[in-house]
């Protein structure tokens, strides 16, 4: 029987970080900033219908669809947010 003198083990930090930070790709990052920016426009939009609403400018109808759009498009946000961290949490689970 002879002996192991070397297993080649499989190591994250074997390549630096400057040639990672080279290759990684942008569009996640791009699409959810994307998307936080879409929320904010719609909270804000939903703010001026409200004061529209209360000044007697606006309908309340425009103002609740407004209030709805905010509102829905929060909640996925949120749920995107709470999967994405999921998902991270498990990928640091892992064993390697």
């Amino acid at each position: 029987m002879t002996k192991i003198d070397r297993v080649n083990r499989i190591s994250l930090h074997t390549e630096p970080v400057a040639n990672r930070v080279e290759r990684r790709d942008t569009r996640f990052s791009e699409r959810i900033k994307g998307a936080v920016l879409d929320v904010n426009n719609k909270q804000h939009h939903a703010d001026d219908a409200i004061e529209k609403v209360i000044k007697g400018e606006m309908g309340i109808h425009e103002g609740m669809m407004a209030i709805g759009k905010a509102d829905t498009s929060l909640r996925l946000l949120n749920q995107v947010r709470s999967k994405a961290m999921a998902a991270y949490n498990e990928i640091i689970r892992m064993q390697v």
